[in-house]
């Protein structure tokens, strides 16, 4: 009996360290989106310089950077700290980063737009909803790691944000894909641009071996972006913003071409069009039956019982 009692023990601790390992990770963000499991594959961006005088340009890409999606205002200098921060936590690491600016409702702030809005709501607004204090679908400082992993304000769950940031980018993103996706840019005669992508060779690599994959949906993003702006009106100190997104447009299709018109550039020529792609597919709905964890508690605790009876 006390050999059973030993083994179930074990078990017992088997199965609480490896959910509570499970757990770990996800215990430092927040999931950044709701109702669905989904995030960002990767970016492709091509520098179109001013706006005018663009060469027609092809890119074909199958090494994607991980992107992290920043909400900040030049008003905010919680986002100073939380962007020093961000950037000391990424380092050398190759990294695609975009800024939102809040817009609606906004006086102090010159960037971003409706369309940059609807992205960041559409996309991560119920999940910051949900977690921020009070309820907001956009808060200042927040920061998106790979389109899965929401972090808000300041407030740390670990030691440090600074690790709460490394961790995020330390984590392996939670789906995988392989295969080339192209990008191309020419500009009409009235001196819009024409974009064209193509996603077809874009493959999900499914780790399930039971055949129970998920149908992953992937979504085209459009969006301008200019690396560098002047703004010494701001109030946070900061006289250049980075990475300052002003306009996102979404599309329909793995293969398709659209007619932009281009932002009007705030200063220079470092004005660069991005296509972005999203992953995502539904989630599932919760299992009837407890946790695998509390599965095996369940069976040691049966065969605890088994054996008092045989003694």
């Amino acid at each position: 009996m006390r050999i059973t009692t030993a083994i179930v023990t074990a078990l017992l601790l088997s199965s609480l360290t490896t959910a509570v390992s499970s757990s770990e990770g996800s215990s430092i963000w927040d999931d950044a989106r709701s109702g669905v499991n989904g995030g960002t594959v990767g970016a492709i961006a091509i520098s179109i310089g001013n706006g005018t005088n663009i060469s027609d340009t092809t890119v074909i890409e199958d090494n994607f950077a991980p992107v992290v999606e920043v909400y900040t205002a030049t008003w905010c200098t919680n986002c100073v700290y939380t962007e020093n921060t961000l950037n000391e936590a990424i380092g050398d690491t190759e990294v695609f980063l975009i800024h939102y600016h809040r817009h609606k409702y906004e006086a102090l702030d010159p960037f971003g737009s409706n369309s940059t809005e609807h992205r960041w709501e559409s996309t991560y607004g119920d999940a910051s909803y949900a977690v921020s204090e009070p309820s907001n679908t956009r808060v200042p400082p927040s920061n998106i790691f790979f389109g899965e992993r929401m972090h808000i304000g300041m407030r740390s769950n670990s030691n440090s944000l600074l690790n709460d940031f490394s961790t995020s980018l330390a984590t392996q993103l939670s789906s995988h894909f392989s295969g080339t996706v192209s990008f191309s840019t020419s500009q009409t005669q009235e001196g819009s641009l024409q974009v064209s992508w193509n996603l077809s060779e874009l493959e999900y690599q499914c780790m399930d071996g039971g055949g129970s994959c998920p149908t992953v949906t992937l979504s085209p993003w459009v969006m301008f972006i200019e690396d560098s702006a002047y703004y010494p009106d701001g109030t946070n100190g900061l006289d250049y913003y980075h990475h300052v997104l002003h306009e996102a447009y979404e599309f329909d299709g793995l293969v398709g071409t659209s007619t932009l018109n281009i932002p009007m550039v705030w200063d220079g020529d470092d004005l660069s069009v991005t296509l972005l792609i999203d992953w995502s597919y539904p989630e599932e709905p919760d299992s009837p039956l407890p946790a695998p964890g509390a599965l095996v508690a369940i069976a040691c605790m049966m065969a605890a019982a088994a054996s008092r009876r045989r003694v």
